[in-house]
């Protein structure tokens, strides 16, 4: 007998106080359960405040009547999702908890506990098509790809599928539409999101993103893109690809198609520095398609860090990249990690080459050597406090080298308190996408 399928997918909500995006990853399963006529809902935490929050998504489930439960999973939300589904499980009867996302797919065994009963780690969503349409059975289970479930009391792993290019349906908006309001990045306003790529072509030693799409990097159609973009009903655009800007063929095809089409709207990708240093002749054309803002990590201001980090750039291609951005009036919104072996100087230093390339807007992450990446074979034997929750780039996993943790701490949030209240001020006065401008007005 097929079993009934009526999901609630859910996105944990994490501390951020930088951005609040929408949940496109859970979009785009709704989306499909949308053209099979299967009755799905996303229950996005981040519209919810903190209190009360269990008894809320208990709530919601039983008045759903909802009888699978879906969790987009993070690397800082795995203890949350391990936590909750114990929970349910003993609160709730005849539900069934599945796990999925980022993390998921990167270490699926994690997610492996009696609370759980699928966790998902394909490419694509074709699997997830045939078990909807096949209705749950052992037997359907057993013939897919890329799922991990149990049978007999056993943990069964099944091999991914191979690496997709497109996805198999269009996004379903609601919730982005429904939550606007709460939507936003930080001083920039909200942002419907778009993904033209999968992977990334690139291994930096701290950033999984290449091991995804089992480290296939792949495209969609760019066309495509374009024809989704121009449906979304939203000014703002954030193509949140590892990096959009690879090949300068493919980025020109696209910014001539929406200017042919005439489509209005402001545009913010991913691009590493060394494009943007050896393609300069490519951004006024990206300027007038509707790019404004560009997303660069720089990650480090040394050709020592650079090359510990397997970034493949140098600090003279971080120089002009800024510059070649500046010139064509984009913002450079600068990515740097922090790196625990950083010294007094190096944060001095650091400073100086913000205000030297006149960097108005920027992002310090500390390093963080998250597991599947090259990074955490490097340092696991390293690690401290690693709990999920703190896994957020906002906290110490490796004990700084040249400073007591609480000094690192004192100097990471003295970077913030040196920049951004500039940053602040020229948004305010609207002049913060004036690359040319150097004041705080």
């Amino acid at each position: 007998m097929e079993k009934k399928v009526k999901l609630l997918l859910v996105r944990p909500k994490f501390t951020s106080i930088i951005a609040n995006l929408e949940p496109l990853g859970l979009e785009y399963i709704a989306g499909l359960c949308k053209d099979l006529n299967v009755e799905c809902e996303i229950f996005d935490e981040f519209q919810y405040p903190w209190a009360n929050r269990f008894n809320r998504l208990v709530k919601k489930i039983k008045k759903g009547g909802y009888d699978y439960i879906g969790f987009n999973s993070n690397a800082n939300t795995v203890d949350y999702i391990l936590e909750t589904s114990a929970k349910l499980k003993k609160r709730l009867n005849d539900i069934h908890i599945w796990v999925g996302g980022p993390e998921a797919e990167m270490n699926y065994k994690d997610f492996c506990t009696d609370a759980v009963d699928m966790v998902y780690y394909d490419n694509g969503l074709q699997t997830m098509k045939n078990l909807i349409l096949g209705g749950f059975t052992e037997e359907v289970m057993d013939a897919q790809n890329g799922i991990c479930f149990k049978k007999d009391g056993n943990w069964v792993y099944k091999e991914k599928g191979p690496a997709v290019c497109d996805f198999i349906c269009k996004p379903d908006r609601t919730a982005f539409y429904q939550g606007l309001k709460r939507n936003f990045i930080f001083l920039k306003g909200s942002f419907a999101l778009s993904k033209a790529s999968f992977s990334c072509p690139f291994n930096c030693s701290f950033c999984y993103c290449t091991k995804m799409n089992s480290s296939t990097y792949t495209e969609r159609d760019i066309i495509k893109v374009v024809d989704e973009i121009e449906e979304i009903d939203h000014p703002r655009i954030w193509f949140v690809d590892d990096t959009f800007f690879v090949d300068k063929e493919r980025v020109r095809l696209f910014c001539e198609e929406v200017i042919r089409r005439g489509i209005k709207k402001h545009f913010m990708a991913y691009s590493r520095a060394d494009f943007l240093a050896e393609n300069p002749d490519i951004l006024p054309l990206a300027y007038e398609a509707g790019f404004r803002d560009m997303m660069v990590g720089l990650e480090a201001i040394s050709d020592e860090q650079l090359k510990e980090y397997n970034k493949q750039t140098s600090k003279n291609e971080n120089i002009q990249a800024i510059k070649n951005l500046h010139d064509n009036n984009l913002v450079c919104n600068a990515l740097f990690v922090v790196s625990h072996t950083s010294t007094k100087q190096d944060f001095k230093n650091l400073i100086k080459f913000i205000k030297d390339n006149n960097l108005l807007w920027v992002v310090f992450g500390i390093f963080t050597p998250y597991k599947g990446t090259d990074a955490y074979d490097e340092y696991k034997d390293r690690l401290i406090n690693f709990k999920s929750k703190r896994l957020d780039g906002l906290h110490i996993t490796i004990k700084p080298e040249h400073m007591s943790s609480f000094m690192f701490m004192f100097r990471v949030y003295w970077l913030h308190v040196l920049t951004y209240p500039k940053v602040m001020c020229r948004a305010l006065f609207k002049t913060a996408y004036d690359t040319k401008r150097t004041g705080w007005f």
